[in-house]
């Protein structure tokens, strides 16, 4: 009787150890998930305080039906107040523009960015995007649309294969794709946005045109009669005083 009790005890006191490894290495796997910090998941790839702003050239060119429009001049983004509320902050971006560096800045519109755990928002115009989900790994994709109303649209991360800024490695670019559609019949909209950590956005690249297909076209079947580019990169990034 007795010997038939130490064995249960024996392999009782087992079990205890073992659940007690367990449970110890539960504890520890929870305490390394809370160590992974914001440059792990890819939070740093839009970093967020007010007073920081970012300056660009912009070259945007309007397709139209008698030719084109184009027009270079120079933007800065300035986040200028924070709101915070329970599970997310958003930060309001003041846009000025100008045509060079020798005129003066004038107010052109504020967007806004919001941030939460798993996604970065941008509202352009009153109408929000997701730019960015958390975390960041090439490959990822998500409905950029899914906090407006219109369609769904696919955006993904891809790596670049030369760099933005010279000074800063291509491990530390991603690029989001937001459109890939190649050159056809019917036109073409080629997307991106190159983003890099401890930056933020450094390069907007857009092409969108559309071409006559109808059969009212004629002569003129396949022209371009319609479309936007934008080329937008960054020259400078500072904080006001």
């Amino acid at each position: 009787m007795n010997n038939s009790f130490k064995v249960r005890s024996v392999y009782t006191w087992k079990g205890c150890k073992s659940l007690i490894f367990a449970f110890i290495t539960f504890l520890f796997s929870c305490n390394e998930t809370k160590e992974i910090g914001p440059d792990l998941l890819g939070y740093d790839y839009y970093p967020l305080n007010v007073g920081q702003y970012s300056i660009y050239e912009v070259e945007e060119i309007q397709y139209l039906v008698s030719g084109f429009d184009t027009t270079r001049y120079q933007l800065r983004e300035t986040i200028f107040d924070s709101i915070v509320s329970i599970d997310r902050t958003t930060y309001l971006i003041r846009r000025d523009s100008r045509a060079n560096e020798m005129s003066a800045w004038k107010s052109d519109s504020v967007w806004s960015v919001t941030q939460t755990s798993s996604f970065l928002s941008i509202t352009e115009n009153n109408i929000p995007f997701i730019k960015l989900t958390f975390p960041v790994n090439v490959g990822r994709e998500w409905d950029g649309n899914s906090l407006n109303s219109r369609g769904a649209l696919t955006y993904y991360y891809q790596t670049i294969d030369s760099q933005i800024i010279d000074s800063i490695s291509t491990e530390n670019h991603i690029r989001v794709i937001i459109e890939d559609i190649e050159e056809n019949v019917t036109g073409v909209d080629l997307r991106s946005e190159v983003y890099v950590t401890g930056v933020g956005l450094v390069e907007k690249d857009y092409l969108t045109q559309k071409k006559c297909t109808s059969s009212d076209c004629g002569v003129d079947f396949g022209t371009v009669i319609g479309g936007r580019s934008l080329k937008q990169t960054l020259i400078e990034i500072g904080n006001e005083e």
